[in-house]
């Protein structure tokens, strides 16, 4: 192979393609997956411990009771106001500089936020949520990265088991906190989740630029219709999931469960959040995209009505893993609208998930009205 046989825009510096033979791109393309399964896993994890953690912190050391609420918003706020950094970094200096970078945040939000657990310092928990957040809103451009692949939608789908996997780690993890940390059991989770971010650096870090030769990117005209629909769609499926979320620990604790079983249905709820998008990417048959929203959001809006004036864990707990299975299924159906035609641009992306973390935020405000 000679240089002459080279795609020169592939050479482009941030370029998301590999310039290699095509059986060399094909190894690197499965490999590339795994370690974005694994990067966007240890992201899970990490939102996983601060959603048990971060709302009893917030409530412990609040100065008044309403601004409990507050951290959870400003990690929601600080994933919107990152999506479009994200995009164009990802773009400019390629996905490993980028994603190391949101997972660099990760470990300052963390290490800020069990600081701030420990001494009671409000305002300071409020700042660390916030890098959570924008680390959250790095992570996931995991699936975008995976997604504008030789394996398209599907290969965005494969991503969401690592944070199926992942998810069925915390329960351990804050099972350990509340044995070994006893009062300072929200610290130590808060903690841990920025020692998973160094673990997601390490990821990273060893990331290629790009799996393959990047799917030929879509008209941004042919595709604007599905473009907009998709995304009003995710939008809506944000909104109800982050309602029910941000009232579901709260609602546990009403109802008498422990902090570790609080966790382990936040846990279950995520599991069900991404296992159902893995399942589709192992099985053979891809159902069509309108068959998959139809049951996604089927199953939401049937975990919303059942969690809506719930007094029980047990209910409460399925509840939330219904409505996850339901929110999987759905974004697994819009990246398939998403990618039919080809990879959006950078700037659409931004688009798309800005406005999911935005509805997101919309969600979490709506909260006390669920």
């Amino acid at each position: 192979m000679s240089m002459i046989d080279l795609d020169q825009m592939a050479g482009r510096a941030g370029r998301l393609d590999c310039v290699c033979p095509p059986e060399e791109a094909g190894r690197r393309a499965s490999e590339g997956l795994w370690r974005l399964a694994a990067g966007f896993g240890l992201a899970v994890l990490a939102q996983t411990l601060v959603l048990a953690a971060l709302p009893v912190s917030a409530a412990a050391i609040a100065p008044q009771p309403w601004l409990a609420g507050a951290p959870y918003a400003l990690t929601l706020l600080g994933a919107t106001l990152a999506t479009f950094p994200a995009a164009f970094l990802v773009d400019s200096f390629g996905r490993r500089g980028a994603l190391a970078l949101g997972a660099s945040l990760g470990i300052a939000g963390g290490a800020l936020a069990a600081f701030a657990s420990l001494h009671r310092e409000f305002l300071l928990l409020c700042v660390g949520a916030f890098w959570l957040g924008v680390s959250n809103g790095f992570a996931l451009f995991y699936r975008h990265a995976a997604a504008a692949g030789p394996s398209g939608a599907r290969g965005g789908a494969f991503v969401f088991a690592g944070g199926a996997v992942a998810a069925l780690a915390a329960p351990t993890l804050l099972q350990l906190a509340s044995d070994h940390a006893g009062p300072f059991a929200d610290a130590w989770a808060l903690a841990a989740a920025g020692v998973v971010d160094l673990l997601a650096l390490l990821v990273a870090i060893f990331l290629p630029h790009a799996l393959a030769r990047p799917r030929e990117e879509a008209s941004s005209q042919a595709g604007a219709g599905r473009f907009y629909i998709a995304t009003a769609l995710g939008a809506l499926a944000w909104f109800a999931m982050t309602a029910m979320m941000a009232r579901a620990a709260s609602s546990l604790i009403g109802c008498g469960a422990t902090a570790s079983a609080v966790g382990g249905v936040i846990a279950w709820h995520l599991m069900a959040m991404y296992a159902p998008s893995a399942l589709l990417r192992l099985s053979p048959w891809t159902p069509p995209a309108a068959l998959t929203l139809g049951a996604g959001f089927a199953l939401l809006a049937g975990g919303l009505a059942l969690f809506v004036g719930s007094a029980d864990t047990a209910r409460i707990a399925v509840a939330m893993v219904a409505a996850g299975a339901g929110w999987s299924l759905a974004n697994a159906g819009l990246l398939q609208v998403l990618y039919a035609r080809g990879s959006p641009s950078r700037a659409m992306l931004a688009g798309h998930d800005f406005a999911l973390f935005g509805a997101a935020l919309a969600g979490a405000m709506a909260a006390p009205l669920v």
